[in-house]
């Protein structure tokens, strides 16, 4: 969480941080819609466009992820990874329901596999703003790697704010509100609590701003440094750009520097999306260079060479869905 050793903001549940918990689509995927710019965003996703574009699922060895039809609105996934590097065994093997109402207002997914771990997630959408979310990330061998959570959104007109309660081995409480200034420009910050040696103050700041086919947002965060005495603060600011050159291909790129250790980089990436598949990459000046290909519907393929630090990572994937309604077998 913001640079804060042990803590992690929260995201999409993954089972051992290897696989998004999510359910799987019987048909294509259609072209991507036209964003509404000017409907209030939550402060986590100030930045959306560009998580879009630089979060890629990059993995090693063979993986197969399966999904079989049990109701119209339940699904049973499983997902084996061969020759991973994840696990001594060099395979891991999970499976889990995934359950959507048919309003779209309830999810419940869940996922547990051979190496222990067990992680679920809910999430209710009560009227026409609010979301609650309960989620809880457990293994048995290795407790410190629990993790459980509940929070709450809400999104109005022209706002947003929204609070969490959670444990990650210490009590974290936390707080965002946003709001739209212009049509084109909107402005929020959040805090977050740890009580860690007393209560650590976790605090960001930043802004939004899109424009047909630019979004430009910026955030600073100001976070207690427990490898410096006490009271000791280290700032980062981050400015990401994303320029949609058409609806399915978006260039961006993001620069960061960090105060008092004055250290910086800078990331450019691209997406371009077809109707069934997504193709991404990424380049760092940490010297992190990596693809991915995704096809919904069969095989893809992903690749990451970190020079510095000598990590190398390729994988392919094979997804085996349940065929579409009606269709032939």
């Amino acid at each position: 969480m913001l640079g804060f050793p042990g803590l992690r903001r929260s995201a999409p549940i993954r089972c051992e941080d290897t696989t998004p918990v999510t359910l799987p689509e019987a048909e294509a995927a259609p072209a991507p819609p036209r964003a509404d710019f000017t409907a209030p965003v939550h402060f986590e996703q100030f930045n959306r466009e560009w998580q879009g574009v630089s979060q890629q699922d990059n993995f090693d060895g063979f993986r197969i992820e399966a999904a079989n039809q049990v109701t119209k609105f339940l699904q049973a996934a499983h997902t084996l990874f061969l020759g991973t590097q994840l696990r001594p065994e060099q395979y891991i093997y999970q499976f889990g329901p995934a359950f959507q109402s048919e309003d779209g207002k309830t999810m419940l997914v869940a996922r547990a596999g051979l190496d222990g771990g067990v992680n679920g997630r809910v999430v209710q959408k009560v009227g026409s703003g609010f979301q609650l979310t309960a989620s809880s990330n457990s293994h048995l061998g290795e407790p410190q790697r629990n993790m459980h959570e509940g929070s709450f959104e809400y999104t109005g007109g022209s706002f947003t704010f929204g609070g969490k309660c959670a444990w990650q081995g210490a009590w974290l409480f936390g707080g965002a509100l946003t709001k739209r200034v212009l049509p084109q420009l909107q402005v929020g910050g959040d805090l977050t609590l740890v009580a860690v040696n007393g209560i650590m103050p976790i605090s960001q700041v930043g802004m939004r701003y899109a424009d047909g086919k630019d979004i430009f947002a910026a955030t600073v965060s100001r976070t207690p440094d427990p490898k410096l005495p006490p009271g000791t603060n280290t700032h980062e600011c981050r400015l990401n750009y994303v320029r949609k050159v058409t609806d399915r291909l978006s260039l961006g790129t993001e620069y960061k520097v960090s105060l008092p250790d004055k250290e910086s980089g800078m990331q450019l990436g691209y997406e371009y999306t077809f109707r069934q598949a997504r193709v991404q990459g990424l380049l760092d000046t940490d010297g992190k260079v990596s693809c991915c290909v995704s096809d919904f519907v069969g095989f893809g393929f992903s690749g990451m060479i970190d020079y510095f630090r000598g990590d190398y990572k390729f994988g392919v994937v094979m997804h085996v869905l349940p065929p579409q309604e009606g269709a032939p077998m």
